[in-house]
């Protein structure tokens, strides 16, 4: 049996067991029930497309909030989506030399590496027809005998499955029995930096780690011998769940860095999508794919999804149907599928946001409420992420002003946070993104800085934090936001504020309607007027 990607396959009944038919898979059922007196978190996050007013609204729900601590760890040295998601019925291809060659990108076929058009239900595995799955399975059982042969006591025995319990890292006990001026040492001779608060112990060897023995084997397969220095580092951080932001050169191991937290942190969760990884191009993102399907081979239930432009859309939609735990996409095709509701986050456990630098490649212009703030802010943005930005208020010279407007405009600085001098008058045509750090306390003055996008015909995003400090805006927020087809947090929708300002709106509205003086009314008062003077 197996489960196509973009086709629904229903064989005669008469094929004598060659019958394939479509897994049906429910998706799990995301309902947010949120508690109308639950008030809103702080830095909940509402996104604004700012030229395109006449999209559908849709409202999906938001990322993990970022936990409270953050450690840094550096080493030196519009494709449009198919109405249908169920194209037309169509046979299973019997043979692989019926079956054409795989795309860049596009699944490949475990035996023969031709398209993998179909997941073999028995294994997960990509195929490309019946043949190869066939010949898959075949592989698969030889595999299974030869192991009963070099270890029949092994293979005998009943172990407990590991894969219903949790995965908890704890350091391993030669990295506990280290002094602390040895490891001190030993990130000093390897070039690892580290900031943070209680940053756990580097790992030495992958062993260290405690990774099922199928990783273990995957790593040591596609040779993964020894961490490099950001793996040491990063992989603990990650393991534990921390929010991580690190820095390494090209060629460093940054990927297998990041995809083994994923992986572990995702491997025993029952909620899909759990885990999504943002790339800045397509070509990236299939490489990292490529990457996860090799550490994940032979782990249960671990299926990815490439949703990237320049690939067609419906087979991604489709396979986003098949109960995937890993989303590897760009940015503008993710954007794409979010707004036609054909994918829900509310599963996500983990973001990763890979070479953010390219990423946020246009300018980025950030609004705060303070002076003091802008400097900090600024000040954070370069020594952590290592984007040139710089700060713009009123206590600087007009000089001053007119060189980093002049530098914006130019591609100098890659992120200006200001308060409220840039908010108005201004054609920033080369900046794509506003940031409202803090959210302004008007609506009036909201309008102006997310305007500073999307100027004379141009696309751009504006993102805004909001908290329960701007309560009294909720309502307004949300009347602005949502004719634009944008997000809306569900902590705001049901926050206890929004609804109670709506209220308070549709009952002023009543009573203005109460108020207005109609055609009839008008002549009811003409009558009395008449017939009062008339009795004087």
């Amino acid at each position: 049996m197996f489960v196509p990607r973009s086709l629904k396959i229903k064989r005669n009944a008469d094929d004598h067991g060659k019958s394939c038919v479509a897994k049906k898979i429910k998706p799990e059922a995301e309902d947010l029930e949120l508690d109308k007196g639950q008030e809103i978190p702080a830095d909940s996050l509402v996104t604004e497309e700012t030229t395109t007013p006449d999209r559908h609204s849709s409202e999906s729900c938001p990322f993990p909030s970022p936990s409270d601590q953050l450690a840094e760890v550096c080493s030196v040295g519009s494709e449009q989506g198919a109405k249908d998601n169920h194209p037309s019925e169509e046979p299973v291809k019997s043979f692989s030399k019926t079956q054409r060659w795989a795309e860049p990108g596009e699944p490949v076929c475990v035996v023969c590496g031709r398209y993998g058009e179909y997941i073999c239900d028995k294994t997960d595995e990509d195929v490309c027809s019946l043949e190869c799955k066939a010949k898959h399975l075949l592989q698969v059982k030889e595999k299974e005998e030869k192991l009963k042969l070099s270890n029949p006591q092994k293979a005998n025995s009943e172990p407990a499955s590991p894969w219903n319990a949790f995965y908890v890292y704890k350091e391993h006990p030669f990295i506990s029995n280290l002094q602390e001026d040895q490891i001190e040492n030993l990130k000093q001779q390897l070039g690892i930096l580290v900031q943070g608060q209680e940053v756990t112990r580097p790992i030495i060897d992958f062993e260290h780690c405690g990774f099922p023995e199928v990783l273990n084997h995957n790593l040591k397969k596609w040779g993964y011998e020894v961490p490099t220095p950001i793996q040491m580092q990063m992989i603990p951080v990650g393991l534990l769940g921390r929010d991580i932001m690190a820095s390494a050169d090209t060629g460093s191991g940054k990927t297998a860095a990041f995809l083994l937290p994923v992986i572990m942190q995702v491997l025993f969760e029952s909620k899909t999508p759990s885990a999504l990884i943002l790339t800045p191009t397509r070509e990236l993102a299939i490489q990292i794919e490529r990457q996860t399907k090799d550490l994940m081979s032979g782990l249960p239930r671990m299926k990815t999804v490439l949703l990237v432009g320049g690939l067609p859309l419906p087979p991604q939609l489709y396979r986003l149907q098949q109960r995937v735990k890993v989303i590897i996409a760009t940015p503008g095709r993710l954007l794409d599928i979010i707004k036609q509701s054909s994918v829900k986050l509310c599963g996500i456990k983990i973001v990763v946001v890979d070479e953010d630098k390219k990423l946020f490649k246009p300018p980025v212009l950030v609004f705060v409420d303070c002076k003091l703030g802008a400097d900090l802010l600024s000040e954070a943005i370069q020594k952590i992420t290592g984007l040139k930005s710089i700060s713009i208020h009123s206590e600087k010279s007009q000089t001053e002003r007119k060189n980093i407007l002049k530098g914006l405009l130019e591609g100098d600085y890659e992120v200006v946070v200001s308060t409220g001098v840039l908010g108005r008058g201004l054609d920033l045509i080369s900046v794509k993104l506003v940031v409202n750090f803090d959210m302004p306390s008007s609506m009036d003055e909201y309008v102006h800085q997310v305007g500073r996008v999307g100027r004379l015909g141009q696309n751009g995003m504006a993102i805004t934090f909001i908290n329960n400090n701007s309560k009294r805006l909720f309502w307004d927020i949300a009347k602005r936001v949502k004719p634009t087809g944008s997000i809306l947090p569900p902590q705001l929708l049901n926050s206890p504020y929004l609804h109670d300002q709506k209220r308070k709106e549709q009952q002023k509205d009543k009573q203005t309607q109460n108020d207005l003086v109609t055609g009839a009314d008008l002549m009811d008062i003409i009558r009395k007027h008449d017939k009062s003077h008339s009795q004087k």
